[in-house]
Parts: structure tokens; sequence; C-alpha cells
């Protein structure tokens, strides 16, 4: 199952890191072409779109490989049973907060594929395009928020955790 979850978190990582090539080389054909008098059409809404899609994509890598920040000013300071639950409380907290969010996403998604809504950019873009990425990052990112939980409830130490100074069990590495 490790390995598992390990790829889709590293998968999504990696489509996010191909939404921000993309979205770099869409913006260089844009720039080149002014200087051949062509224009691209929507390229500042695709821009958007894959700027949004690689943006949630890589929440959950990016909470795996400690790349969130966190502010560590009173945890820092705290050791053992203290410490735990108090990053219980905050993976709890997150868990409920990025669910609820990808619940409202992912009915956003329904809506706009129901409604057939569409973009207003000059190129018309089915809205449920765009947001979809939207719905499956934030669907990973709870995933990874419910496996670091378990870790953290199994006694082990968040993968999130790996670059703190000071770990769970007690005193600092």
């Amino acid at each position: 199952m490790r390995r598992l979850l390990d790829k889709i978190y590293f998968a999504a990582g990696v489509v996010a890191g191909l939404c921000l090539v993309m979205m770099a080389l869409l913006i260089l054909a844009q720039i080149v072409g002014r200087w051949f008098g062509v224009v691209i059409p929507s390229t500042e809404d695709f821009s958007g779109f894959l700027l949004a899609a690689a943006s949630f994509l890589a929440l959950a890598y990016t909470l795996r490989s400690g790349g969130h920040i966190r502010v560590n000013l009173l945890i820092s300071h705290l050791q053992g049973v203290r410490r735990r639950f108090i990053e219980g409380t905050i993976l709890l907290l997150a868990l409920i907060l990025v669910g609820y969010a990808a619940w409202s996403v992912s009915l956003l998604v329904i809506e706009s594929y129901q409604f057939d809504e569409l973009s207003q950019g000059y190129i018309p873009v089915p809205l449920w395009i765009p947001q979809a990425p939207m719905a499956i990052g934030l669907l990973i990112l709870e995933i990874a928020l419910l496996d670091e939980l378990v870790l953290l409830l199994r006694g082990e130490q968040p993968q999130y955790m790996q670059h703190d100074d000071v770990s769970l069990t007690g005193g600092g590495e």
C-alpha cells in the first residue's frame, strides 16, 4: 500500500511539473509569435488553467516532502505526548478542511459539467476540464493527510516532519 500511495503522490507531482512546463512553453510560444505578428488565442486562459492544475496537483507531494510552510515557533518546544497530540489535532483539522474543500470543488465540477458551463475566453473551454485537476489534487491531498495521521497514530513520525529539527519521540535529531 505504501508504494502505491507514494506512486500516486509522485505522479501527481510529476503532472504538476508538466503543467508548469506546458505553461512556460505556451507563454514562450506567445512571446515568439508576437515577434512575427502571430497571436496565440487564449494563452492567458490556458496558462491560468495550467497554473491552477499545477498548484492543486502538487499539494500532496509537497506535503509528503515537507515543503509546505509550517510555523513551528510554539510546537518546536513541545515533545513527546504533547507534541503528538498537537500534531494529531492539526492533521485532523486539516483533514476536515481539505475534505470539505474536496467535496465542494467536486460538486462544482459536476455542476459545471451538468450545465455545460464554458470559459469566457476567446476559445471557450468547458469549465469542468480545468476544474477537475483541482478536485483531483484536493482528493489526493486528503488521502495524504489521512496517510500522515495514520502514521502518527501508529507511533511513527509523519513524513512531512522529516525536515523538522525536533522529533515526536523526544530530543532533537
